[in-house]
């Protein structure tokens, strides 16, 4: 699976983090279920938000060990570096379901298999097939606050042109004040 495939997903997941507790049956043909499910999950408070990653795991069986560290070396400083966001009292209000709720429908190559969420967390599954030959599966399992989340993707996937490959990485956002003017 390609890695510009995932990272509007693990963009769209980290801000994901608001919604109403249970399983929602057939995700990837009902998003408002999901959007609805969020619902029981803490609303973020208004106010600038950062995120910041860490790559907990990158495997790519077969791969020459020095391409594998180079790889590995881009992907951590891509997840580490700190991402910023203001959440305004609008957005605030109407909660995170509302950035979810078409999750993966907008995307043709993957489809949402799996949500479920409680008063204090989620996880969710998609599966990816663009048709080329690069195919997988992603799980995303995430506990939140009003000011925080803490959300960790893992990533399974097979590239023709470089096999098998496996990826964790851990995405943690805190509200680090109010929003510059």
């Amino acid at each position: 699976m390609r890695l510009i495939h995932t990272l509007p997903l693990i963009a769209g997941l980290a801000l994901a983090a608001c919604g109403d507790s249970g399983t929602v049956e057939d995700p990837a043909n009902n998003p408002e279920g999901v959007a609805n499910a969020m619902a029981n999950l803490p609303k973020p408070e208004a106010g600038e938000y950062q995120t910041t990653g860490e790559l907990v795991e990158f495997e790519v069986p077969g791969m020459a060990e020095d391409e594998i560290e180079m790889a590995r070396t881009f992907m951590a400083a891509m997840f580490t570096e700190p991402q910023s966001q203001c959440i305004t009292a609008e957005q605030a209000e109407e909660g995170y379901e509302g950035m979810i709720g078409d999750m993966g429908q907008d995307n043709e190559a993957c489809e949402m298999t799996a949500f479920n969420a409680t008063s204090d967390g989620f996880n969710a599954t998609m599966n990816c097939d663009d048709g080329q030959g690069n195919v997988g599966s992603m799980t995303y399992e995430g506990q939140v606050t009003s000011t925080s989340m803490d959300a960790t993707m893992t990533v399974d996937g097979n590239d023709p042109n470089m096999g098998s490959m496996r990826m964790v990485v851990r995405m943690q956002t805190e509200r680090v004040g109010e929003c510059a003017a």
